[in-house]
Formats: C-alpha cells, sequence, structure tokens
C-alpha cells in the first residue's frame, strides 16, 4: 500500500464524514418542519383556523425563501381535503 492510496482512503472517509453530518442536520430540519406541519394542522382541526400563521412563523425559521411559498401549497392541498 503506498501512501497515495493512503492518502485518498483519508480524504475520501473526511469527505463521508462531512456528508453524513450535512444529511444528519437535513433529516434533523425535515423532522422539525414535520412536526411544524403535524401541530399546525392540529391546531387547525381544533380551532378551525391557524394553519398559516403557525407553519408560516415557524417554516421561516428553517426555509427563509421557500417558507411562504410551502405555506400557500400546503394551504390548498389541505383545504379539500378537510
Amino acid at each position: 500500500m503506498n501512501v497515495g492510496f493512503g492518502s485518498s482512503l483519508f480524504g475520501m472517509s473526511l469527505g463521508a464524514g462531512a456528508l453524513g453530518g450535512m444529511l444528519g442536520m437535513a433529516s434533523g430540519i425535515f423532522i422539525v418542519l414535520a412536526a411544524t406541519t403535524f401541530g399546525s394542522a392540529l391546531l387547525y382541526a381544533i380551532t378551525g383556523f391557524g394553519f398559516a400563521v403557525l407553519a408560516a412563523q415557524l417554516f421561516l425559521l428553517f426555509l427563509a425563501a421557500q417558507a411562504i411559498q410551502l405555506v400557500i401549497i400546503m394551504s390548498t392541498v389541505r383545504g379539500p381535503c378537510l
């Protein structure tokens, strides 16, 4: 085994660790957004309003650019289902 092969394995392991960290963070954000959606839907089911009020505020914390578009899409999809 030469030095070049060992260093390439070391580089690949560092890349995999960084990728795993990024995927772990992305899955954590997905879990928070799913919980936000569930909580907002529960609030809407109990009170009859408030989905967009709660969901938009919490989505803006994690998805600044796409938050409003996602809330509008979810509100539109949610409407005919209930």
